[in-house]
């Protein structure tokens, strides 16, 4: 007799959600769940893919909602450029010889071209963090109303650090912290869903 983890539950709960798909009444379970599996594994096929084709679209939405497109935006909580860069992405990112103080006097110390190779750098470095997460959460719906992408996902890890996004999406929503400008993970998961 097969015994039900978690992920089978989830499968379980996934079927469900898809519109149109039952299992026919004679189909094993562990047929059924192979089924559920391989549809899975196609959606997170299909999300990458997305990802790859909107990733331009996805830097350029992000850097309207975090400077409004400035790459010599600063805030007075220490982020800088186009992409609100705080100094643990820059030393992440290998650009932690920039300084906030040292941007706002000349922010031609972090180029606009700069800020892309290190936003690309941190994109990476997240999607391969977050790697775990995506392949368990990307196609469901949490809080009733958000979509669950890569995109979303690295948005949202972007807002807040990945540990917080992980927290989020383990805790189904429940756990949902704030940056200091008010703007919630949900906000991010949600917005950024392309």
């Amino acid at each position: 007799m097969m015994t039900m983890n978690f992920r089978h539950y989830i499968l379980l709960v996934f079927l469900f959600l898809l519109p149109g798909w039952l299992p026919a009444p004679d189909l094993p379970v562990n047929d059924a769940f192979a089924s559920l599996e391989k549809m899975r594994l196609e959606i997170i096929k299909r999300d990458k893919a997305q990802y790859l084709q909107k990733y331009t679209s996805l830097k350029q939405t992000l850097a309207k909602y975090e400077s409004n497109n400035n790459w010599k935006e600063y805030n007075q909580y220490g982020f800088i450029g186009k992409y609100q860069f705080g100094r643990s992405a820059l030393n992440a990112t290998g650009f932690g010889n920039r300084s906030y103080k040292r941007f706002r006097a000349n922010p031609a110390t972090f180029t606009e071209q700069d800020q892309e190779k290190a936003m690309d750098i941190l994109l990476g470095i997240n999607e391969s963090v977050m790697e775990y997460s995506i392949d368990k959460y990307v196609g469901l719906t949490m809080l009733g109303k958000i979509k669950i992408t890569r995109t979303g996902i690295l948005a949202a890890a972007h807002l807040a650090g990945p540990a917080n996004v992980k927290e989020f999406l383990d805790s189904y929503g429940r756990k949902n912290v704030k940056d200091r400008m008010g703007t919630y993970i949900s906000d991010y998961l949600e917005r950024f869903a392309l």
